[in-house]
């Protein structure tokens, strides 16, 4: 009896755990592929949402610029036409001119 559970066991370790290993092996491989698909695929979405990031803070910087030059040029506009104003009024002498 015995030697009938160490013949068992032999052939188990010898037969049956390298198939084991095999099947395991043989069964994962596609798991293991697409997860390293996944990790691959991944990979340059992550780069693309940093370049979006990059890329949605110089348009924000660009519009802060563009509303500071409309607000200049606004202020601008006031100025010549308060300018214009005060030549009207003072007969096309500026201050300048008085003096």
């Amino acid at each position: 009896m015995d030697d009938m559970i160490i013949a068992v066991v032999a052939i188990f370790f010898t037969i049956g755990i390298p198939v084991l290993a095999m099947a395991t092996h043989f069964a994962l491989r596609p798991l293991v592929r697409e997860v390293r698909d996944l990790a691959e695929a991944l990979g340059p979405m992550k780069r693309d949402r940093e370049r979006i990031a990059r890329l949605t803070e110089r348009i924000e910087q660009l519009e802060g610029e563009h509303r500071e030059r409309g607000e200049l040029l606004d202020q601008l506009a006031e100025a010549e036409l308060f300018r214009r104003q005060l030549e009207e009024r003072t007969g096309g002498e500026t201050p300048r001119d008085l003096t």
